[in-house]
């Protein structure tokens, strides 16, 4: 499950570098423009994002489980609930910063927001 997760962030950061080059250069992939393929990287990084934070909430259950039938060391518990605790809240902003650059993507679109703040915001979520 894990090298699923590996696989999928790979591929999320190669879309999320195309997609923001494609919005900078203005080209076409796979014969889509850069809102078409900004949607489909959108998704594929949800998507992506929850597998990982599930396979942690999943992988956290089945240690506490562990520990409780088979008596192991409750210390073991609370290192992956700090891990948590750290993960959780990065790749929570992660998928908050990706879902505003993309609704910006379409206000830019619109002409209600300007192209550089919907750039400028896709850096920093990149960044991030």
């Amino acid at each position: 499950m894990m090298i699923l997760s590996y696989l999928c962030i790979a591929i999320s950061i190669f879309l999320l570098a195309l997609t923001g080059l494609q919005g900078y250069f203005q080209f076409q992939l796979i014969q889509a423009n850069h809102p078409q393929f900004a949607l489909f990287t959108a998704i594929f990084y949800m998507f992506t994002e929850t597998l990982v934070m599930f396979y942690f909430i999943g992988s956290g259950t089945a240690i506490k489980k562990s520990i409780k039938m088979g008596g192991g060391d409750p210390a073991l518990y609370e290192k992956v609930k700090k891990t948590k605790m750290i993960l959780f809240p990065h790749l929570t902003m992660n998928m908050i910063f990706i879902g505003i650059v993309f609704i910006l993507g379409g206000a830019v679109q619109t002409g209600s927001v300007a192209g550089w703040i919907h750039g400028l915001l896709f850096d920093l979520a990149f960044i991030h």
